[in-house]
Parts: C-alpha cells; sequence; structure tokens
C-alpha cells in the first residue's frame, strides 16, 4: 500500500494519516503529507502546527518557524502554537523571540506548568535567574509533583550560589523519579561546587547507571576523580565520553590534564594537539598545550604557545598566567612579574596567580598586591579551596621575603593544615616501603646481581629530599659542557610501574621487583634510558647513550632515593650524588612550599618521621653500594667551598674541571623547580640557616625527626654528624 496520497483525499484526512505517521516515528511521510494537504490549503491551522512540531522534533528548528507562525496568524487564540513557536526560537538561541511567546501562550494559558517552566528556561538563558526561580515557582504551586520544574528549579538555585536548597530541590525530583538521570547529574553539579568530590562523583555514576551514553555526566565524573587524585579512574571515564564523541574538545583537554597529572606528558602533549586539529584557535587547549610542552623542556615552543593563546584573548587571565610561568622558567623574572600582574588584574580572588607572582620575586611591603593578599587572607574561607591553599603559601612566602618570620610561618601554618585535608598521603604504607627497600636489598642481594643491567654511563641520579640544594648541583653540573640536565622527571618510576603491568602475574608489587631476572634488569634499564631519551634530546639507549655534546645526562628526580638499590642493577654503571641538607632547614623549607607529588610535607609529625625514615634509608644505601657509586654533597659544605665540592661533584662524573661550572647562574637552560630564582644568582649564604619558630610549634617535627637528626641530643662521635655526610 502506497502512503501518497490519492487526489480524492481532502487536507483533514491528509492530516490525519500523517499525525499517525508522525507519531510512528516516520518523519519523511508525515512530512510530505503535511505539506500535500498545505498544497489543497495552505491556511490548514492543524497541517500548518504539526508541521512545524515535526520540524522541531527532527532537529530543524530553524524549519519550524514558518509553519508556526504562519499558524498563529490563521488562529492565535489557542496557546500550544505560541509555546511550540517559543521552543524553536530557543533552540535557535532566538531567547527574546521566545520569551514573548511563551508569555503569549501564559496569557492564554495562565496554569500551563510547562509553559511555566519553558518560560523559566529561557529566563536562565538570558541570565535573569530570579525571575527564571519565580517562574518555577509559580509551576510547582499549580503541580507539586513536576519532576522537570524541581530538576530546572534545582540548576537556578546553584547559579544563585543557594546550594543547599539546590539539593534540597533535586532531592525532591528524585524521589518522585529516581530514574531521572539529569537531576543526578545537576545534584553532582552543585556537589562539585561545594567540593563533596565524593558524593559527586557518585551522583554522576547515578546519572550514567541510567544514561550510559551521557557524555557530560561521564566527563564531570572525570572531573570529580581528578579532585580526588584518582587519575586513572578519571582517565578511564574520559576514554568513555571519547568513545561516545571522539571529537569532544571537553574531553580531549580533560584527558589531556590528567596524563601530565599521570605523568605522561608525550601522551598529553598528542591529546592537546588533537584538540587543536579540531579547533586550531581554542585558547584552553593552547594554553594547556604550553604547559605540557614546558613539562617536556621545550620552553621557547611553550613560550609561543603562550602567546598564540595571548593573541586570541588579550583579557584571558590564564594565558597571561601561562606565559608568566614560562618567562620564569627561562629566568626573565621581570616580564613573568608582569604578567602575573596582568592576570591578577583580571582574576584578583586566584590564590595561584599569587603564588607564582611571589616565586618570580620578592614583593615590597607597599606593593598593591601584596596588600590585596593581606586583605584576602583575612577572609579566606570565602575562597575556593584551591585558592584559599595557594593564596596562605604566597602570602607567607611573601612575609618570609621581607624577613616577618612570625607572620610567616602562621600563613605556612593555615596552608599546610588546608592542604593536608585535601592531600592522601598513607603514612604506613609510604614508610613501609622505605622499610622494605632496606630490608630487600641487602648487601648479599646486590653482590649476586652485580653488573647484570645495561652498561651505559649516561645516567647520573640527584637523589634526596627536596629543598636539600638539589637544584643548585643539577644547576652546576648542566654548566659543564659534557653534561645535560633534565629536570625532575618520573622515567625510572614510570618505567617501573610499565614493567610492573606487564610482569606482575597476579603477584604483588614488591614481590614482582624482588624477583626480577637478570634480562627484566636489563629490560628495566633500557625502557629507562628509551623513555628519557626524549628529554636529552636522542634516544638514549644502551648503544647511542647521550647526543653530541653531551656525554652524560643528570636526573634530579629526588625521590628516586627509594630505588636506589634498583637503579644501581639495572643501571650499574650510573652515578649517584645525594644532596643533603641539615634536617630541620631541610623540613623547614619543604613546610614553606606546596609540591605537586610529596603528599609527606604538609604536617610537621608526618615530614619528621618521613625525613627519619629517609635518612636511615640512606644510611643503608651508603653500606651496601659499591665505592665510588655514590657521592654525598653536604649543601652547608658546597656553600662555604664551593670550589672543591663543585670539583668533587665533576669528578665524581668522570670529567676534567670546567670553568663554565663556577658560573652556574649565567647559565641560560630553563628551570622549573621552586628554586628557579635563586640558582639564577650567584652563590648566596643567607639560607644556611633558617629562622625557625618557636619550641612549641615546632615541636611535632622534633618529635618526628628523633633526638639525633633534631640535636636534641648528642651523636655516636663514630657516626657521622647528621648534618655533615663524610666525603668520599
Amino acid at each position: 500500500m502506497k502512503a501518497a496520497s490519492s487526489k480524492a483525499e481532502q487536507p483533514d484526512q491528509l492530516v490525519q494519516r500523517a499525525l499517525v505517521l508522525h507519531r510512528q516515528g516516520d518523519a519523511r511521510l508525515a512530512r510530505h503529507l503535511y505539506e500535500t494537504a498545505l498544497l489543497s490549503d495552505a491556511e490548514h491551522f492543524d497541517a500548518l502546527h504539526l508541521l512545524g512540531i515535526l520540524e522541531y522534533q527532527a532537529g530543524h528548528a530553524e524549519r519550524a518557524i514558518v509553519p508556526l507562525t504562519q499558524a498563529l496568524r490563521v488562529n492565535p487564540t489557542l496557546a500550544s502554537p505560541h509555546s511550540n513557536l517559543g521552543l524553536a526560537h530557543q533552540a535557535l538561541g532566538q531567547y527574546e523571540d521566545a520569551r514573548h511567546s511563551f508569555e503569549r501562550a501564559l496569557a492564554i494559558a495562565p496554569e500551563h506548568v510547562e509553559t511555566l517552566n519553558n518560560l523559566g528556561n529561557v529566563l536562565r538563558d538570558l541570565q535573569q535567574p530570579e525571575a527564571a526561580l519565580a517562574r518555577y515557582d509559580e509551576a510547582l504551586r499549580i503541580k507539586p509533583d513536576y519532576a522537570r520544574a524541581l530538576n530546572n528549579r534545582g540548576n537556578v538555585l546553584r547559579e544563585l550560589q543557594r546550594h543547599v536548597d539546590a539539593i534540597a530541590s533535586l532531592d525532591a525530583a528524585l524521589q518522585l523519579d529516581p530514574q531521572y538521570a539529569e537531576a543526578h547529574y545537576n545534584r553532582g553539579n552543585v556537589l562539585q561546587d561545594l567540593y563533596q568530590h565524593e558524593a559527586a562523583a557518585h551522583s554522576y555514576q547515578q546519572a550514567l547507571r541510567i544514561k550510559p551514553d551521557m557524555i557530560e555526566a561521564s566527563i564531570n565524573l572525570g572531573n570529580a576523580l581528578q579532585d580526588l587524585a584518582q587519575y586513572a579512574a578519571a582517565l578511564d571515564s574520559y576514554e568513555h565520553a571519547l568513545r561516545l564523541a571522539p571529537n569532544s574538545i571537553a574531553a580531549r583537554l580533560n584527558k589531556a590534564h590528567t596524563l601530565q597529572r599521570l605523568h605522561e606528558p608525550e601522551l598529553a602533549l598528542l591529546s592537546y594537539e588533537f584538540a587543536l586539529n579540531l579547533q586550531p584557535d581554542h585558547v584552553d587547549a593552547l594554553i594547556g598545550r604550553c604547559n605540557v610542552l614546558r613539562d617536556l623542556n621545550r620552553h621557547q615552543e611553550a613560550l609561543v604557545c603562550a602567546e598564540q593563546a595571548m593573541q586570541l584573548r588579550r583579557d584571558y587571565a590564564p594565558a597571561f598566567n601561562s606565559r608568566g610561568i614560562t618567562l620564569s622558567t627561562l629566568g626573565r623574572f621581570s616580564e613573568a612579574q608582569a604578567d602575573h600582574r596582568r592576570a591578577l588584574e583580571l582574576a584578583p580572588h586566584k590564590g595561584l596567580y599569587y603564588r607564582n607572582l611571589v616565586q618570580a620575586g620578592p614583593l615590597p611591603a607597599g606593593d598593591k598586591h601584596f596588600e590585596a593578599m593581606r586583605q584576602l587572607a583575612q577572609a579566606s574561607d570565602r575562597l575556593a579551596p584551591d585558592d584559599r591553599v595557594n593564596l596562605h603559601f604566597a602570602l607567607g612566602e611573601a612575609l618570609e621575603k621581607l624577613d616577618l618570620h612570625d607572620d610567616s610561618f602562621a600563613q605556612y601554618l593555615q596552608a599546610n593544615a588546608l592542604q593536608r585535608q585535601r592531600t592522601a598521603y598513607p603514612e604506613r604504607a609510604t614508610l613501609a616501603l622505605l622499610e622494605w627497600c632496606r630490608a630487600t636489598f641487602t648487601s648479599e642481594f646486590l653482590q649476586q646481581r652485580q653488573g647484570l643491567g645495561t652498561q651505559s654511563d649516561a645516567p647520573i641520579f640527584v637523589i634526596g629530599m627536596p629543598r636539600s640544594g638539589s637544584t643548585l648541583i643539577e644547576r652546576i653540573l648542566d654548566s659543564h659542557p659534557l653534561m645535560y640536565g633534565c629536570g625532575e622527571r618520573r622515567d625510572f618510576i614510570q618505567t617501573l610501574m610499565h614493567f610492573i603491568e606487564q610482569h606482575h602475574a597476579g603477584r604483588s608489587e614488591l614481590d614482582t621487583l624482588a624477583a626480577l631476572t637478570d634480562a627484566q634488569l636489563v629490560q628495566i634499564g633500557e625502557g629507562y634510558l628509551r623513555r628519557i631519551g626524549d628529554a636529552v634530546g636522542s634516544g638514549a639507549t644502551a648503544e647511542a647513550e647521550v647526543s653530541a655534546p653531551h656525554r652524560r645526562f643528570v636526573d634530579k628526580s629526588l625521590l628516586n632515593f627509594i630505588h636506589v638499590g634498583l637503579i644501581h642493577l639495572a643501571l650499574p654503571n650510573a652515578r649517584f650524588i645525594h644532596s643533603r641538607r641539615a634536617p630541620i632547614e631541610t623540613c623547614l623549607s619543604c613546610y614553606s612550599k606546596l609540591f605537586d607529588d610529596v603528599p609527606f610535607s604538609y604536617d610537621l609529625g608526618e615530614l619528621g618521621r618521613y625525613y627519619s625514615a629517609y635518612d636511615t634509608l640512606m644510611d643503608h644505601w651508603r653500606t651496601v653500594l659499591p665505592p665510588g657509586v655514590m657521592l654525598e654533597v653536604q649543601y652547608e659544605e658546597l656553600v662555604a667551598d664551593f670550589d672543591a665540592q663543585a670539583r668533587r661533584m665533576v669528578q665524581h662524573c668522570g670529567f676534567e674541571w670546567d670553568d663554565a661550572c663556577n658560573t652556574f647562574h649565567q647559565n641560560q637552560r630553563a628551570v622549573a623547580t621552586s628554586s628557579l630564582a635563586q640558582v639564577r644568582q650567584p652563590l648566596y649564604r643567607h639560607a644556611l640557616s633558617r629562622w625557625r619558630p618557636a619550641a612549641q610549634l615546632l615541636q611535632p617535627l622534633l618529635d618526628g625527626l628523633g633526638p639525633v637528626l633534631s640535636g636534641t641530643t648528642v651523636p655516636d662521635p663514630q657516626d657521622a654528624h647528621p648534618g655533615v655526610a663524610p666525603h668520599q
């Protein structure tokens, strides 16, 4: 039977047949019949009205406008065509026209709850949240169990910063309809605003259980998981979103950011570049690419990328901030400060921008941004948690540079207490790992496997605690023409994790490492050299070594001190330089900084206990390593007798002295650590002994360190002083 109409059929008959097909989902034939009816009667109201509805439902709002407008010319007394015309205008972003249509519909049918709800939605689009709320409330007065109005009311209450009321409205919607995916999703958004990330993740998961193809819920679930530092799970969520929408730029950018947090900068760069292929002028993608290029030591390219972002948006604070950070790493501090000041003019409550400004150089007491920090700090509980933490660290550093130490330490106490609340630090498991290394990598264990790994002598590992003078050591070595400083990279630990994923065979990570075969040691050594080759600028394999003119590279990932035994087995010709500083000075310096991946530094007691465990493990490595493998460099001795100590380091690395090492502060290579300003100055002595707070404030640190390291008891004269390491 043909669906086409016969000539004998009247317009009313055609419309009836079309309506049946319309309801069955056959839009093509329904459209044909509506249009055929209109050929016979161009003013057939039902044909015009229903054709407009069909076009709107088919996603062709622009084609719906004409028939709906014509229907209203035929009969302007009915509410529904006015309301449907409003929906079409809203879909096209024509919000004033939409409001006009909805208001005409309500003039005819003032208690039509769907139209009240739709008018509320378009008022939100017009940035009139209070007026929108009144319309939702009016709809709910008429129909208290109207779940959609409760959901939309929750959204507008969120916009009005009435988060508790928003949750109540969304919960009411979900009580009426527990399978309402959008309400679960919107509830997650409110909880994210409240920094209740775990509860938010649960709401997003509920939404995805009901609607697995809800892309926005998958992306926002990833964001909540990132905030919970569950980066692998966040990555899975973004991957799910990209399977649903491969060209989603939001999912691409969030995936890239997560890969950065997982210390996979090369993969992050690919994700940013994929996004830029989709939209070359996407400013946030350019800023993300700039940030990851810095991680890859490609600082000039990063600078170009930041400037491209600034040309696209000259009033965008993140672009100024990103360029400012890049300029700081290149030693262009006055330009960096100008960028950070401009960023703060655009975003005066952004704590990170204050911290970056202070790190680029000291602020005089009368500086307007210094005074702004002090004002903000007095009511910092109104700021977002991240801004609050950054602000207190920034103000602490600014005050410290002005020698206002009591005020400075008060800021550090606040900053660290806040950051500790946000930081997952499994202290027992962490200290147990250090003890496992000491128990496993005994002298016998190392001697049985001596010389089995990759034979390259290219790597030099600078190890120790953060804030122990390691950046100075790397800078001196990097100034030598035959050595290249790679900065703080995680290539060895990433190589280990990749190896464990492939070979664990159901065993724990530690059991897998304890059972390494000779061939696997070689595999780990060669895998590390391949990974770090990109940073050196060559494939630094065992055969290729390091590209000319550099013969060796310096890896300053300090926490490699944990893996010294394993590194020695995998790379037996590598050399270690242990950067060491007096314990209390090291710990107080750590306590003054906000790190990306040093979770033990935000509580003085935990910091002291970690230092003590580190010191015990380093004593073990001194005992079990063969002579000549590890050199101890005490920061205080390096400052007091620079020439002799610097020559020891260069000799330990197997090279003749070069006078360029004396002028390390003139080295133009980028520096990305918190010591970026200090190492561009000649050697200074004022940081040898830090100001110390009152004893009662310091007591948790002293207790954690123990009596010898804290200096509260006299060590055995046969032992090396805890603050002075013996020479080799």
